[in-house]
């Protein structure tokens, strides 16, 4: 681990906002979550679910038609678009996150190319990212704030490197992304590698038993959320990733690390963020 990078203490993490006793859902921003392609509609709904649980006052996914049983059966309060389909009609300050079971073929290339010319908040995750790599910088014509979630294997197409190299030396590749792509990054893996505009840090906590399917959709789904509540991105960064890696350890003390599932870190953010908010508190 680079001495550049300082550990995020769990305890110093910005709480979210406390709400108006006058606010509506209009007050929290309005996150899309664009991907679920076909057979991969749980993806999707992981994520929206999750852009929910820190506090998006309104969460609609854009996906293949094939994606919306999965989010109707577990996610009822998330509302649908089907895609292909242009995202001129959104409005211009939507947070978007693309990725979640996007799958690389034409529509998906599509999508993603119009979202690199977007000006408003933005996560990259998953596919978004082998069609980032594919495509090079160039694609990102926008100007807006993006947060890139890559995996080391993601990270090495980006960079057109192995996966080997980047795990040789992460501090190096995560400051490569960078200065290739611009925006703000976590390198995911063992003790996650942050880089964003104000520092270099790393998440002490998680564990492996969050290596499984789904879970990099949840954290995808955190981080949109608290863009779409306001949070600038550094600190959406920071709360994102090591929120999703405290509830990892919360969800992996009751049931073990072998039989852990994506929905079992969603379904611990909320203590997590219950503890997190009573640890500023005092008690």
């Amino acid at each position: 681990m680079s001495e550049a990078f300082v550990p995020l203490e769990w305890r110093g993490l910005p709480v979210l906002p406390e709400r108006d006793p006058l606010a509506h859902k209009g007050d929290f921003g309005h996150a899309f979550v664009i991907g679920g392609g076909p057979g991969m509609g749980g993806a999707l709904a992981l994520a929206c679910a999750a852009a929910y649980r820190v506090g998006a006052g309104l969460v609609t996914a854009m996906g293949h038609p094939s994606a919306l049983p999965y989010l109707a059966a577990h996610l009822p309060e998330a509302t649908w678009r089907d895609w292909p389909g242009s995202l001129e009609e959104l409005p211009a300050a939507a947070v978007l996150a693309v990725g979640p079971g996007l799958g690389q073929g034409l529509a998906a290339h599509d999508l993603v190319r119009e979202i690199g010319t977007r000006s408003g908040p933005q996560v990259w995750d998953a596919d978004a990212l082998n069609i980032l790599a594919r495509f090079g910088p160039d694609l990102l014509r926008g100007d807006a704030v993006r947060l890139f979630t890559p995996h080391p294997g993601e990270a090495a197409r980006l960079l057109r490197t192995s996966t080997a190299a980047v795990q040789s030396d992460r501090a190096t590749a995560i400051g490569r992304l960078r200065a290739r792509y611009g925006g703000h990054w976590v390198l995911k893996g063992h003790h996650s590698l942050l880089l964003g505009s104000g520092g270099r840090w790393f998440c002490p906590q998680g564990n492996p038993g969050m290596a499984t399917g789904g879970s990099g959709d949840v954290l995808t789904g955190l981080l949109t959320g608290l863009l779409a509540i306001g949070l600038e991105a550094d600190a959406a960064l920071s709360l994102g990733v090591c929120l999703h890696a405290h509830a990892g350890d919360l969800a992996a003390a009751q049931i073990g690390e072998a039989s852990l599932l994506a929905g079992d870190i969603l379904a611990a953010v909320p203590a997590a963020l219950q503890e997190l908010r009573k640890n500023h508190a005092g008690y």
